[in-house]
């Protein structure tokens, strides 16, 4: 049977809930279309998320692995395309540990492409309800970072990252009213959802 790690992230900014980690616990242990599901939660920190990402690869082995982190400004489902060899982000992470304009990898290229079937999963979420909203890359904080670490590090493990919304109750007063966010049920069903094409893209290869 083969595997997919899904990551979360811990809170962070001022975030109480990630959704992203309720969605890695969630899931973990569960089957979707012959695939065993495996959830770990990440460190919000530069240093720390790609060893625990690896430390996670390494016990679990997977066939493919799909990484949530949460985009506060969206709320739709926002499927990452790149992930570029830049760190350039003016939030600190967890450890108060800023990085502006900063190559990942020196040595490395300019990025890498998700390696997920990406126009699929986003066929399968709208035919579903499901609001999808592709974006170019993942931005410079520590989302990005995982990215690129885990493209950089496996490349022949299919992985790409997925931006999520946060829960309704967790959008700041001035944005209630005019902001849904996304529901842990429905979160769910995005994932699920997204999943099984994963699984199916495994099966196929």
């Amino acid at each position: 049977m083969p595997t997919i790690l899904i990551t979360g992230f811990a809170p962070f900014l001022g975030h109480a809930v990630n959704p992203t980690a309720w969605l890695a616990g969630r899931l973990d242990g569960v089957v979707i279309r012959g695939a065993r599901i495996r959830g770990v939660e990440l460190p919000v920190t530069f240093t720390g998320a790609v060893p625990a990402l690896q430390a996670a690869v390494a016990a679990s082995q997977p066939d493919a692995v799909v990484m949530f982190g949460l985009a506060y400004d969206t709320d739709a489902i926002r499927p990452e395309r790149l992930a570029l060899n830049l760190d350039d982000a003016t939030a600190p992470d967890n450890d108060g540990m800023v990085r502006r304009n900063s190559p990942i990898d020196p040595a490395g290229p300019m990025g890498y492409w998700s390696s997920l079937p990406l126009d699929a999963i986003a066929d399968d979420l709208m035919a579903e309800g499901v609001p999808v909203k592709f974006s170019r890359d993942a931005g410079g904080y520590i989302c990005n970072h995982l990215f690129f670490g885990m493209r950089h590090w496996r490349p022949d493990v299919p992985a790409g990252f997925i931006h999520v919304p946060p829960f309704p109750d967790g959008l700041k007063p001035e944005d209630q009213g005019h902001r849904t966010g996304m529901g842990p049920e429905k979160l769910e069903q995005a994932a699920r959802l997204l999943l099984a094409r994963v699984a199916t893209s495994l099966a196929m290869a």
